[in-house]
């Protein structure tokens, strides 16, 4: 039987941040370092991390010693969001039954929160066999991260542009939305504002100093 996998769409050439957004400090290490250890906690058999803008510049200066750690250079990464998802999920098809999407930028998000919606996604992939999704959701706004079980069956062909993955999930028949009062799976870092508010609320919420 196949394992879900998780992965880390951190390919963006972070425009409106004007410096990778991957490289960003969190909490003493870079955004991606911090996203792939909160990952690392849960039993994911492979952990994906779709890089491209600055890819090389990333590698140099990411530390992971986790071996269930893939990273992928996506060279269309220009296309936008879903260029990355596509090739992620085609890397992922002939080795997990569903996976776990992630998005660099948004490092609120709770891992009680991932937690709760990796358990739901195990829980219903071992029930069904049709496609599906369990999606977090903030005051009624969907977020992320988003389960995906049986995700062979769906057609991410046609996904482009920075869409990302709403349209796979509206093909869905089989979608539940867990209510959760974790801001993180709505809020996004895409501007230097955005990354000072992010470090505020950080802040608040664990008592731990900036970065």
């Amino acid at each position: 039987m196949k394992k879900p996998g998780a992965m880390i769409l951190a390919a963006g050439n972070s425009s409106r941040m004007n410096f990778p957004k991957p490289l960003l400090q969190w909490q003493d290490q870079t955004l991606l370092e911090y996203q792939i250890n909160q990952l690392t906690m849960l039993p994911f058999s492979e952990i994906i991390v779709v890089l491209g803008h600055e890819a090389e510049a990333i590698l140099n200066k990411v530390s992971i010693g986790d071996p269930r750690v893939t990273f992928l250079n996506c060279q269309t990464y220009r296309e936008g969001l879903s260029s990355s998802l596509k090739f992620g999920l085609e890397y992922a098809a002939d080795k997990h039954d569903a996976v776990l999407l992630m998005l660099v930028d948004l490092p609120l998000i709770q891992l009680k929160t991932i937690k709760q919606v990796f358990e739901a996604g195990v829980t219903l992939l071992n029930g069904v066999c049709e496609p599906f999704a369990i999606q977090p959701q903030y005051e009624n706004q969907k977020g992320h991260p988003v389960f995906i079980g049986h995700f062979q069956g769906l057609n991410w062909s046609g996904l482009d542009g920075d869409i990302g993955a709403k349209p796979l999930i509206g093909q869905l028949k089989n979608r539940e939305c867990i209510d959760t009062n974790d801001i993180g799976v709505i809020f996004d870092i895409d501007t230097p504002q955005d990354y000072e508010k992010a470090l505020s609320i950080y802040t608040r919420r664990t008592g731990n100093p900036k970065n």
